[in-house]
Formats: structure tokens, sequence, C-alpha cells
């Protein structure tokens, strides 16, 4: 179990690097969010239509 506590170190310098980049792409991701549920959207209710023909 002593052998654990350690790992977890390394992780805080990773977290803070990954976290500006977080934080860059999240406007991307706000911007994505809409076009995907928009297209899952759309999957979804051309999901019904190809249960009818088969």
């Amino acid at each position: 179990m002593g052998n654990k506590t350690p790992d977890i170190f390394p992780i805080l310098p990773l977290a803070s690097c990954l976290l500006p980049l977080a934080s860059c792409l999240l406007p991307l991701a706000s911007c994505l969010l809409p076009l995907a549920s928009c297209l899952f959207k759309q999957f979804v209710c051309l999901q019904p239509r190809y249960k009818g023909y088969s």
C-alpha cells in the first residue's frame, strides 16, 4: 500500500498541464456539442424509418 501514494504525485503536474488545454478546448466543445446533438437527433429520427422497412 505504501507504493501507491507516490504514484499520485506525477499526476499533479500532468493535470496542471492539461487544465489550460481543457480550458482551450471547452469553447470548441461548446461549439461542437450542438452540432453533435443535432446530428444525433437526425440519426435517432431516421432509426424508426429503417425499422419500419425491415
